[in-house]
């Protein structure tokens, strides 16, 4: 176990040793932003759910403050898990190993040109401090732990760059690259445009999901033996046009992968799953999200998936998908102010609805959605001016 002040003393120790010099690299392609995929995510396992959700006053960057959230499988209340010491203003990620430990990183803000790491193997009573060469990139999967103690973090470093650790969450080996995916021979059929998550697969391997320019099959590789190798499967009814991997997660049982192909009013998802260690996959219908844009993602305990939406007209929409389901399945309009819509750890959903500095919670019954908790959470507003 840490104090508040371990974090604190390693996040100013590497502030003074980073350049305040110019803005932070940022991950660009030449089609739509990367950054339309939400961070606001979420994870559901059978010991529990974890969400980053972001409150405060959202107009001002200074004062928005990501959270992290925990719901215990033997608990009905969802509690405050962020890891204390460091600010939250640029955005909080987070991911759990097999074994039930979390990590959570904080993407930079301010002057900050390197992300804090915090891991937990307590469901975020105690943590433990890590650090990262670099700014975690500003996607919902861009840290990866494995069974083996293993982990992997996406860095907005030169375009994009994959990094690896074997257990020391303060020393780190590149391990790939945008520019290098982008030349190598197996992405040829991608055009490899942006890095947009990282995950192991079934034996441990490192995995990189991508922004492609072009091609039917979505940028999903593996590294086995040294060598990088295409392994998306070919989308239905898919179109020369851009593709990009929004969520890309081990489960227990699978790999679970969330994609969404074409560009503007055409742009659609696609839940996809591969049991047979990347050797196939299976693929849902299409769900088109019609011009709206993606509020939250989740992943559900049996590794489906579950996405909230918001339209032009501002309605909202929720929709889950099982494994190896095809259809994808609406349910009730989530409340007004949703942040996302997740799974809990008994297979329901809830709405984790911000409302400055509290967390207010709907449940779905048979009836709609309806009030189950309001969560009180200590803002300090000002603290990052």
């Amino acid at each position: 176990m840490f104090t508040f002040g371990a974090i604190t003393l390693s996040a100013a120790v590497l502030s003074a040793c980073s350049s305040p010099e110019g803005a932070l690299p940022v991950v660009q392609t030449s089609g739509e932003a990367v950054n339309s995929a939400p961070l606001t995510s979420s994870s559901a396992g059978q010991t529990g759910t974890w969400a980053t959700v972001a409150l405060g006053n959202l107009n001002d960057p200074l004062n928005t403050f990501w959270q992290l959230f925990f719901l215990s499988s033997s608990s009905s209340e969802w509690e405050l898990a962020t890891p204390p010491g460091v600010a939250s203003n640029g955005g909080l990620v987070a991911t759990v190993s097999p074994s039930g430990t979390v990590t959570a990183g904080f993407e930079p803000s301010l002057d900050l040109r390197f992300s804090p790491l915090a891991q937990s193997a307590d469901q975020g009573a105690t943590w433990a401090p890590g650090v990262l060469p670099g700014g975690l990139a500003l996607v919902a999967d861009s840290l990866a732990a494995s069974s083996g103690h293993q982990q992997l973090a996406l860095l907005r470093s030169g375009g994009g760059e994959v990094v690896t650790s074997s257990g020391d969450l303060t020393n780190w080996t590149t391990v790939a690259s945008t520019r290098g995916l982008a030349g190598d021979n197996s992405t040829a059929g991608c055009g490899v445009e942006a890095l947009t998550a990282v995950a192991f697969g079934a034996i441990g391997e490192d995995m990189v999901g991508a922004a492609c320019a072009h091609g039917p099959e979505p940028g999903i590789f593996d590294l086995v033996n040294g060598n990088w190798r295409s392994v998306g499967p070919t989308l239905p009814d898919s179109t020369a046009g851009p593709s990009q991997v929004l969520r890309l997660v081990a489960t227990p049982s699978a790999v679970t992968a969330l994609v969404s192909a074409g560009e503007g009013s055409a742009r659609r998802l696609f839940a996809l799953w591969s049991a047979a260690g990347l050797k196939s996959w299976s693929v849902s219908a299409s769900l088109p999200l019609k011009g709206g844009s993606l509020t939250s993602t989740g992943v559900t305990p049996t590794g489906g998936l579950a996405v909230a939406i918001k339209s032009g007209d501002g309605t909202r929409s929720a929709w889950v998908i099982s494994p190896p389901g095809n259809q994808w399945q609406k349910l009730a309009p989530p409340p007004a102010g949703t942040s996302a819509v997740v799974a809990t750890p008994s297979g329901g959903f809830d709405a984790l609805i911000e409302n400055q500095s509290t967390l207010e919670v709907d449940a779905l019954g048979s009836g709609g959605w309806y009030r189950i908790q309001a969560l009180a959470v200590p803002i300090q507003y000002g603290s990052s001016g």
